[in-house]
């Protein structure tokens, strides 16, 4: 703001008003029948919101940023007994004590031997979603693509960025044939070579790509502080937090 010479006239309180904008991606079941669609239609939190948004394609990643899928809960009743790790030195003896739905077994007990994972995740908010996407391998990391919403999270396993990750609602398709990749390596093209071109930190974080694109079945749940995903396919398990850091892989 531009200072102005002299004594400024009184002047009435200016109302603002702060427009809340929720982004929000639909979870389809890979066979959803009606009742499954009514029940992703009515499972969002909603925030009010002046303006209703409508996701666009963007290249642009965000660290961080969690816009998927939220579902009703109506998973099975998960015992305690899943939670009842041995305790290790300087580990918090009591994980998630309040819970009221628990971490999905089919993640393992890898990530919870972590101690700075389970504090950072906090208690889940749904049960496990399953669907199908597309993986791709880097020199330092890995991206994942979900089919049904088009969300990709590109991770840095290794390197200077290792322990963060890049997340993004849609990304433009580039097939980036300007580009030649050091031998025995690949450009990335399509949704990840969108985000690879566009994004530099994660151009920078990952490399190239060791492999081509590979369909591969995916799991993850949500938590009040972030994600544990599943790579089916390799049986690998991340713990992606809200604040950009990733931590993993950890094996089933």
């Amino acid at each position: 703001m531009a200072c102005q010479p002299g004594t400024p006239a009184a002047s009435a309180p200016t109302e603002i008003v702060l427009e809340v904008k929720q982004l929000a991606t639909v979870y389809i079941s890979p066979t959803p029948g009606e009742v499954e669609l009514q029940a992703t239609r009515r499972a969002f939190t909603a925030t009010p919101s002046a303006i209703p948004a409508t996701p666009t394609p963007t290249a642009t990643a965000y660290v961080g940023i969690f816009l998927g899928e939220v579902q009703a809960d109506e998973g099975p009743a998960l015992g305690p007994e899943l939670l009842q790790a041995p305790p290790t030195p300087n580990r918090v003896a009591t994980q998630l004590p309040t819970c009221q739905t628990l971490p999905d077994a089919v993640f393992g007990t890898g990530w919870s031997a972590d101690p700075a994972v389970p504090g950072a995740l906090g208690c889940p908010v749904q049960s496990v979603a399953q669907f199908r996407g597309v993986t791709q391998v880097f020199e330092r990391g890995v991206m994942y693509w979900r089919g049904d919403t088009g969300e990709i999270w590109a991770i840095a396993s290794s390197g200077p960025a290792a322990g963060r990750y890049w997340y993004v609602t849609q990304s433009a398709e580039v097939m980036n044939e300007d580009i030649q990749p050091p031998g025995g390596l690949r450009v990335p093209v399509r949704g990840f070579g969108g985000v690879w071109r566009n994004t530099p930190d994660v151009r920078d974080a990952l490399g190239f790509a060791r492999t081509d694109e590979q369909e591969v079945a995916m799991q993850s749940q949500r938590f009040d502080g972030g994600l544990l995903f599943l790579d089916g396919g390799a049986g690998l398990v991340f713990a992606l937090v809200v604040d950009g850091s990733a931590y993993g892989p950890f094996p089933l």
